[in-house]
């Protein structure tokens, strides 16, 4: 069908929404990303259902909460029988691709999981796989996708189609990050510093030529999927010259955080900040000088701009295309990164808004409003949106709904047309958050609304549960916990209901029935 838009979703990995100019931060250097947001509409109350690469990434693709489709914390591949966004497109005669990462499956295995024996292509992410040659090629359809070009891993360690092109195109470049690999930055701050290699053979830019390369040599009159996922701004940061001196230590917008805060939070909090459990993607304590984490910050600035030079490549590729018209781009990301706020830095089972809240424009030029708006959306919502914009039914599996109108909606998101077209200001009062990270004993459940937000955690150590409750209006930094205020016991009961609600109207609503008994 010629009037069916094509999508084209840029991505970024563990990239918090204040990290752009068009979200008011007056220190970073994003011009086409804040004109793709002028041009579109940018959705300041973006945030994700879990703060995780692969949930959120599972979110995306299926449309269903990290209980519903399985994947509750990083390290649980997401089931190939569940159906997909990619899968549902392709089988409706869209194209469908993929550049960068995906992280549907797993990129590391533990030592005493119990998976000896499989085959290799049974996880076709794990990088040591690829570096052992074991593993050349993604096989499709992947999860829906009919085209894969995938990288894997972060920093200095990614291995996929990018490390093996490197190796064979660019032997130079490749020798040279295997002897040299980073250089430390001034100051020492951990997990940053300048990644020995030129700026054309960065993964920032691979991830952009090869997406570029789709855009310019698409042929066929079907539409396309493509999604352009860079590993970037994830931790460690090992950004490029010149991108590694781009931004100063008196150039960064300093963390949020206030003396003795951590004492009207959880105990595990200082934990984190003086011992450090083992969390996701963490294994230091966050407590460092306060110039070590300005020299982070500048180091993400960096790599930041740098994907935005590319997205303008992107922008500039698909402009001259001829299909910008009937194109819908989106630009988000899996979730954010703490940055020294609250002294925590990375994620965790936090869920504090540098970690929550993510970019989330969506552009069609002549189809959508444009500016920023302040309804709540998440990435719940991203699959519902693409099937309503593409004219593609939900995947319900082999029931009907047809019969049963007053059963709930299939998947739990609302699609955001409404809003994108400037029908309505909103489609939802609230979203949630889920967080389970079982090595830990921990399990989080939020709700945010216009006004406020509740975190609710169970399960840690035996202890009684406890919570948070922020006023996102009066301290929207999240500065002063209201938990344990009796003058806010009664709102924090109303917010707990709320949020009992909300999570029972997020449960899975298909498979459908297909009959009574």
């Amino acid at each position: 069908m010629p009037d069916r838009p094509n999508f084209l979703i840029i991505c970024t990995d563990q990239h918090r929404a204040d990290h752009l100019g068009c979200d008011g931060n007056s220190a970073i250097k994003t011009p086409n990303i804040d004109q793709l947001a002028s041009q579109g509409v940018q959705f300041d109350r973006g945030y994700v259902n879990c703060p995780l690469c692969m949930p959120s990434r599972a979110t995306m693709f299926t449309g269903m909460t990290p209980r519903g489709h399985g994947v509750r914390t990083n390290g649980i591949p997401l089931d190939e029988r569940v159906p997909t966004v990619p899968g549902a497109l392709s089988d409706a005669g869209y194209t469908t691709a993929s550049i960068g990462k995906i992280h549907l499956s797993n990129m590391g295995v533990r030592d005493d999981a119990t998976v000896s024996g499989f085959d290799p292509y049974d996880f076709p992410e794990i990088g040591s796989l690829w570096q052992s040659g074991e593993v050349d090629h993604i096989p499709t359809p992947y999860y829906g996708l009919n085209h894969v070009d995938i990288t894997l891993g972060h920093g200095s360690g990614i291995q996929g189609h990018y490390a093996k092109w490197l190796e064979k195109e660019h032997s130079a470049q490749f020798e040279t990050i295997i002897t040299h690999g980073v250089a430390p930055p001034p100051l020492g701050a951990e997990a940053c510093g300048t990644y020995q290699i030129a700026e054309e053979y960065h993964h920032t830019t691979y991830v952009a030529d090869r997406t570029v390369d789709y855009l310019e040599n698409y042929r066929s009159d079907d539409p396309y999927f493509l999604m352009c996922s860079f590993p970037d701004p994830h931790h460690p940061y090992y950004p490029p010259e010149p991108w590694d001196r781009m931004y100063g230590i008196d150039d960064v917008i300093p963390p949020a955080a206030r003396e003795g805060e951590l004492e009207d939070l959880a105990p595990f909090f200082t934990e984190v900040y003086n011992d450090c459990p083992r969390l996701s993607g963490r294994i230091r304590p966050t407590k460092m000088p306060d110039d070590h984490r300005l020299e982070i910050l500048a180091h993400v600035y960096g790599m930041i701009s740098l994907i935005d030079k590319q997205v303008g490549r992107l922008l500039t590729a698909l402009e001259e295309s001829g299909k910008a018209d009937n194109t819908v781009v989106v630009f988000t990301a899996d979730h954010g990164d703490m940055m020294g706020d609250h002294g925590l830095h990375n994620k965790g089972p936090f869920h504090f808004e540098g970690l929550l809240r993510v970019p989330m424009i969506w552009s069609w030029p002549g189809r959508f409003e444009s500016g920023a708006t302040l309804a709540l959306a998440s990435l719940l919502d991203f699959a519902p949106t693409v099937m309503d914009l593409a004219g593609v039914p939900i995947p319900e599996g082999p029931g009907s709904s047809e019969a049963m109108p007053s059963q709930p909606p299939p998947w739990p998101g609302r699609s955001l047309t409404p809003v994108l077209n400037g029908d309505d200001d909103h489609v939802q009062e609230s979203v949630v958050v889920e967080n389970d990270e079982d090595y830990l004993g921990l399990r989080l459940r939020t709700l945010i609304t216009a006004t406020h937000k509740i975190t609710t955690y169970t399960g840690h150590r035996g202890a009684e549960p406890f919570g948070e409750l922020f006023d996102l209006e009066r301290d929207p930094q999240e500065l002063y916990n209201l938990w344990d205020r009796q003058e806010c016991a009664g709102l924090r009961r109303e917010l707990i209901e709320k949020l009992h609600h909300r999570l029972t109207e997020t449960d899975i609503a298909v498979p459908r029935r297909l009959g009574h008994a």
